[in-house]
């Protein structure tokens, strides 16, 4: 990432930070964590990042505490990698799309047909904790929310796998899906969401199955497609130095808390899908669903898509994470 992009968001971020920090460890003798996130603090992830980051605090023997200095608006989530990665942040909630640019490995942790507790049994999880420590100077404590998986939303309805003639909002996650299903991809930030489909500017958009009607889009949307595809990936990192700086104790601490943590999200997440997709009909939105070989086409070019894109950048990583996500 460039210096003029970077700079004036990490000086401001610096005085921020620091500042609160000062005043705090002046009136306490806790070791505070400087944490920021991607997503704002009354979101559905932010609130399941406190499974973790309440019970790391109540547990700890050494008074670690989680200085929660911001979100989005204190310093941009395509940005906050460099932030934790220099040691602005200690902790950050991010999802791995948006430190693809920085490691090109982590567009694949999407496609994983593991739940996180697998991925630390099958070696997907050591694997990006050893990476992430190499090539991003953090550490990779675990995921919130896993196990969610996206859908596609649409204004009007569709007979079979076909985006053609369709303009759907996209992230860079389901991009090359929309763009192998004929549809066309289009940008927008996603608080500019529901007037992009207001307006007819788009057709519908890509999202996680819960959190939806938070936004309130389910006001101008009418479809679902079945079956979903891929899974969030909101990653837990930790700035690799002040990872190092604690005691061995308290690393074993909150890498207990975070897999505990991630469980229980987890099954949380889950419920809260099947909860959400039961409320989106209550309010008149209806699902397609394709069966059978439609379905199975719809899923395998998903996934044929997101794999084609993550070897182009990295063959030789991406073919090992390949294997490891589909044994």
């Amino acid at each position: 990432m460039n210096r003029s992009r970077t700079c004036p968001a990490v000086i401001c971020g610096i005085a921020l930070f620091f500042l609160s920090f000062f005043f705090l460890t002046s009136a306490h003798c806790a070791s505070f964590l400087k944490t920021v996130t991607f997503a704002a603090t009354n979101s559905v992830w932010v609130r399941q990042f406190h499974l973790f980051t309440d019970a790391a605090s109540r547990g700890s023997k050494h008074g670690t505490r989680f200085l929660f200095v911001g979100g989005p608006e204190a310093i941009p989530p395509f940005e906050q990698i460099e932030a934790i990665r220099r040691g602005v942040v200690d902790v950050a909630l991010l999802p791995a799309a948006y430190f693809v640019p920085q490691l090109p490995e982590a567009d694949a942790m999407k496609l994983s047909r593991h739940s996180p507790m697998e991925e630390r049994k099958n070696g997907i999880f050591a694997f990006y904790r050893q990476l992430m420590a190499k090539e991003l100077n953090v550490i990779y404590l675990g995921k919130i929310a896993g196990g969610v998986s996206y859908h596609f939303y649409l204004k009007r309805p569709v007979s079979k796998p076909d985006l053609t003639g369709l303009k759907i909002r996209i992230t860079p996650i389901y991009e090359p899906f929309v763009k192998a299903l004929g549809g066309v991809g289009v940008t927008t930030a996603p608080g500019e969401v529901y007037v992009a489909l207001e307006r007819a500017i788009v057709d519908g958009f890509g999202w996680p199955s819960i959190g939806m009607h938070e936004m309130g889009w389910q006001e101008v949307v009418r479809y679902i497609i079945e079956p979903g595809f891929y899974q969030t990936d909101v990653c837990v990192l930790m700035n690799k130095k002040k990872w190092e700086s604690l005691a061995a104790e308290e690393q074993k601490h909150l890498s207990d808390t975070m897999e505990k943590a991630e469980r229980e999200s987890y099954d949380l997440s889950r419920k809260m899908a099947d909860q959400e997709k039961q409320l989106l009909i209550g309010k008149g939105i209806k699902v397609i669903e394709f069966k059978d070989a439609m379905g199975q086409f719809y899923t395998d070019t998903a996934y044929r898509a997101g794999w084609e894109k993550v070897l182009a950048k990295t063959p030789r990583t991406g073919q090992h994470l390949k294997r490891l996500m589909e044994q």
